[in-house]
């Protein structure tokens, strides 16, 4: 197994703090020294039950600990190597090794011991004897340390390393998910800073803005897009859409939290209502909102709110995801909305989709209606509707060319159309728009 190695340093993805209790609440109940280290075998936390008596502490003390760093950098990506605690020698007596992996890299390991494993027989005393020689450690000194030595068989030794770990592995697991979010927090917290830096470097589309906020609510057509694109599972569109809105509150609230929350609520009733229109249940909507009230009512900072808002709209489209999953649409009916999709810009009728799609005209109006909670006329129209604003934001057609192109061929019926779905004209949006 090649082992990875994190550009994260352990003071960076542990509390130190914690960890320090921990260490001396395992050594307090197994008897085992206890330390952590870096990828490079440095000692950054230790717990010893008697320092004084310790021959780490005293290779440390007298500058000789080196040799010993390196081999616990050794043994730490043996370590992850094995994917187990690796057993090793150490001078003359044994230590265990357990790797740290966070995001499925190394980032240092803890170290039990050292404890011996066997009685001390006369070979092993005269190894004993030669190594402190070699390290110049005196004779009254070595016997205290060896008489400090705990003596554990390796199958205790492997348990407690590896209960440790576990422990340690949980808590670098937590710091991962709260990274994350922190991240996507990061992430959404830079896209609303971009649309307000581009809204305030286009003085036209800031005063947009504060026409639609002295409103007092959300822009019709946004809000309408967003409900599609819960309903519809559409993630990517529909965290752009609420980043905007996110982006028009703050302009509007100029940062006051009271305003801030007030709109987040309204906000949420949008999100409940698109995610009650899709098919969610009411009791999985009601436990969400409760959720998200609670949220709203604690002290926290908007970029917070931002991100627990996301998550809020996550949750309901999922929701919506699984109850249709469970639900099976009927392939009759997705035949008939790829149909739709692919001729929305022909003369369509409820008879002519029917018959490609071989089902009764009665049938498919019943489908559309309890699958989509809308009739088939409404969703010929949603479509067409949503290709008319793709057509006003990418060409220079007039409102009587993207009314033929989209299947309407009476401009001004398109046009009460439109406005039904927008709240504004086709003429005023291409305006607001360009």
């Amino acid at each position: 197994m090649v082992v990875k190695i994190s550009d994260k340093k352990l003071e960076e993805v542990l509390d130190f703090n914690e960890l320090t209790k921990l260490f001396k609440h395992f050594s307090i109940l197994t008897g085992i020294d206890v330390s952590l280290h870096d990828v490079e075998g440095k000692e950054l936390i230790c717990n010893r039950l008697s320092p004084e008596n310790n021959i780490c502490e005293y290779m440390k003390k007298t500058g000789k600990a080196s040799a010993c760093f390196q081999n616990l950098a050794y043994s730490g990506r043996k370590a992850a190597e094995l994917g187990e605690p690796y057993i090793f020698k150490c001078g003359c007596m044994i230590k265990c090794s357990a790797p740290i992996l966070f995001e499925e890299k190394l980032i240092g390991n803890i170290s039990c011991g050292p404890v011996l494993l066997w009685d001390a027989d006369d070979l092993s005393l005269e190894e004993l004897e030669n190594w402190a020689i070699k390290m110049e450690i005196n004779e009254k000194n070595m016997q205290k340390f060896l008489e400090d030595v705990k003596q554990l068989s390796c199958e205790s030794m492997t348990s407690a390393a590896e209960m440790l770990s576990f422990i340690v592995d949980y808590m670098c697991r937590e710091e991962s998910k709260f990274l994350a979010q922190r991240l996507k927090i990061s992430k959404q917290q830079k896209e609303i800073s971009e649309l307000l830096q581009d809204k305030k470097q286009n003085k036209a589309s800031l005063e947009a803005i504060e026409r639609k906020a002295k409103l007092r609510r959300f822009p019709v057509e946004m809000e309408r897009e967003l409900i599609v694109s819960i309903q519809t599972a559409n993630m990517n569109n529909a965290k752009r859409i609420l980043n905007d809105l996110l982006c028009e509150i703050f302009a509007y609230s100029s940062g006051n939290e009271d305003i801030i929350k007030a709109k987040l609520f309204e906000l949420s009733a949008i999100l409940i209502r698109a995610g009650v229109d899709g098919g969610a249940p009411l009791l999985e909507m009601s436990k969400i909102i409760t959720e998200y009230t609670k949220i709203l009512t604690e002290k926290i900072t908007f970029e917070e709110l931002c991100h627990f808002t996301s998550e809020i709209m996550e949750k309901i489209m999922n929701v919506i995801y699984e109850n249709r999953e469970q639900k099976q649409t009927n392939q009759h009916l997705i035949n008939a909305i790829n149909y739709i999709k692919d001729n929305y810009h022909k003369d369509l009728s409820l008879e002519t989709v029917a018959r490609n799609v071989f089902v009764s005209n009665y049938y498919l109006s019943h489908l559309f209606r309890e699958e989509l909670n809308m009739t088939f006329s409404d969703y010929v129209n949603k479509i067409r509707m949503e290709q008319s604003l793709a057509l006003m934001k990418t060409t220079s057609k007039t409102v009587q060319e993207i009314a033929e192109a989209v299947g309407v061929s009476d401009a001004s019926y398109f046009t009460k159309i439109f406005k039904k779905y927008y709240g504004v004209t086709p003429t005023s949006y291409m305006k607001i728009y360009n």
